[in-house]
This record gives C-alpha cells, structure tokens and sequence, in this order.
C-alpha cells in the first residue's frame, strides 16, 4: 500500500509542474535516492546498518539570478517508519548559467507520521508521531544541450526525530492521580523517542 502512494504521488507531481517550469523565477528540484544510517535498537540492544528510499521534490522562487528559497515535501520510507518531509529550504550555485554548477542549501522542517496507522485494542493504543527534521547539502548541477532543464546529484546530511506513542486507557473509575498532562481517558502514556542521523544521496533533474 505504501509502495502504491510513492507512484502516485511522483506520478502526480510529474503532471502538474510541466507547465510551471517554464517560468523564470519558478525553480523546481525532484530527486530519489537512499537514505544509509543505523536503525532502532533490537532486543539485544545493537542497531543495525539501513539502506532506505527517499523522494523529494522541492520548489521556489529564485530572489538572485543564483540563489532559491522555496518549501520541500517528500517521504523517507525507513524500514520501521515511513515520514513525510516538509520544510523550507534554500538553494544557491555556484558557477556560469549553462555551465556545470555546484550548489549548497538547507532544509528545515518536520517529519509527519501521516502514513503509519494507529493500533488499539480494549486496553491500549500505540502510535507514531514526527518531529523536527534538519538537513543541509551540497551536489552538482549539470544542464542538458539546450538549458532548460538539468540532472542534479545531491549530497546531504539529514537530522529526523519521531516518537513511538503507548497508551493505556482507564478502566472504570480507577486512576493513580490526576494530571493535565495525559489524554483524556488514558490511564498512562509513554513516549520512546528516536533520532536518526543518515547521510543521503539523490539524484534527479532540475527544471
């Protein structure tokens, strides 16, 4: 189910920013790649190696003929967890118009755990929530024959945090103390809380 959203939100994204990108001031930056880092810990307390997918597509609007800000949304499909980014980004090269170019920038942003369902049963309910996500880059821009678009390679570093959430609700009339704190109708709530660190590599075009 999860591999069918990656089509058609790429499938989608692909439709709509055809016409776009024949403006000027509209800059736009799709990529895939991996992201490689170590896991959650398992029983024994290790963290495995990962290799996961990520897809981004990111838009702005060019302020100097060489330097971009815009907003990035995408999904990281990690082994335990798929997130979807959301960020405000920059995006500034170096190097001639119609010549290869290097370039730099910065997403900041969050993670949302949309995609992962919630699991309950009569006694508790578990969840996933993102948070804040962390990336800056650097990569390669170089431009076909006629300069409309270029492929792109990217080198990034990215920062996510997210939560894993255990509800436990209330069964009858019996609670250990009051507090503010907890959802109505549980009992107790505890909170794992994670950080990936994964040093990613995309690659796709800039139009």
């Amino acid at each position: 189910m999860k591999f069918r959203f990656i089509y058609l939100f790429i499938g989608l994204y692909f439709s709509c920013v055809k016409g776009l990108a024949q403006e000027k001031l509209y800059f736009s930056q799709t990529e895939l790649g991996f992201l490689y880092g170590r896991g959650m810990e398992n029983w024994e307390g290790k963290r495995e190696e990962r290799m996961d997918f990520t897809f981004q597509t990111f838009h702005g609007a060019r302020f100097t003929p060489k330097q971009v800000i815009g907003f990035s949304v995408g999904l990281d499909q990690y082994q335990d967890i798929s997130l979807l980014p959301i960020a405000l980004g920059y995006r500034g090269f170096i190097g001639k118009e119609g010549k290869p170019q290097i370039f730099g920038g910065l997403d900041l942003g969050g993670g949302s755990a949309v995609l992962e369902k919630k699991q309950e049963d009569e006694w508790s309910k578990s969840w996933y929530e993102g948070g804040i996500m962390f990336s800056p880059m650097a990569g390669f821009k170089l431009p076909s024959r006629k300069g409309k678009t270029a492929l792109s390679f990217t080198f990034a570093y990215k920062r996510q945090e997210f939560s894993y959430f255990q509800g436990y609700f209330e069964r009858g009339n019996v609670r250990p103390f009051t507090t503010s704190l907890l959802p109505p109708g549980y009992n107790s709530v505890t909170e794992t809380a994670f950080l990936y660190h994964s040093f990613v590599f995309r690659m796709g075009l800039m139009f």
